[in-house]
């Protein structure tokens, strides 16, 4: 993550937000337990989608609102059919907090897999962890490289850092990997 901030502004909840998507804005919410209340906001589309690209939905982004510099982790952002970003909420974290989050898992090595023609069937793309918001890591990274035709990949297979709970049921099947050709 860069260290500039990511900009947003107040927003009038009254305010009509189909007009702010017209005009190029993303209505949304920054909300936490540790705030008084929920704060409406709204940011510039193509700003947003800059700081999407270039971070998970497990960074941690500092977040400028009215002069005031908050960390925030993205937690939703909703999409219309057309995949264009309609609403986005941020919650707002305290350094060591706890807090629940969906964490991306991506694996590497499938084209190695592709060369002993075989291919990697995911099942499960996230994981939902608990513990200090600074520990989460922002994914998980598998390596099927050196798996063979059958292997499968489930949640309890996974490596994490300590005083990180997982809450998925250990049992879930991640990923299986079968032959590109049937017999």
């Amino acid at each position: 993550m860069s260290n500039l901030a990511f900009k947003v502004f107040d927003r009038n909840v009254k305010e009509n937000q189909n007009k702010l998507r017209k005009v190029g804005q993303v209505p949304g919410i920054i909300y936490g337990e540790f705030l008084g209340e929920t704060i409406p906001v709204k940011m510039c589309n193509a700003e947003l989608q800059r700081v999407l690209r270039k971070n998970n939905s497990g960074s941690i982004i500092d977040v400028l609102l009215e002069d005031k510099i908050v960390k925030c982790v993205v937690k939703e952002v909703q999409k219309n059919e057309r995949h264009e970003i309609i609403h986005v909420d941020f919650q707002y974290i305290k350094p060591n907090e706890v807090i629940k989050m969906r964490i991306p898992i991506k694996f590497i090595g499938q084209d190695i897999l592709e060369g002993k023609r075989l291919t990697l069937e995911t099942h499960n793309l996230y994981i939902d962890l608990q513990g200090d918001v600074e520990k989460i890591p922002e994914f998980i990274e598998l390596d099927a490289s050196n798996m063979q035709i059958n292997n499968k990949v489930f949640i309890k297979d996974i490596v994490i850092p300590e005083n990180i709970t997982i809450l998925n049921d250990p049992n879930t099947l991640l990923a299986v990997v079968s032959s590109q050709y049937f017999n």
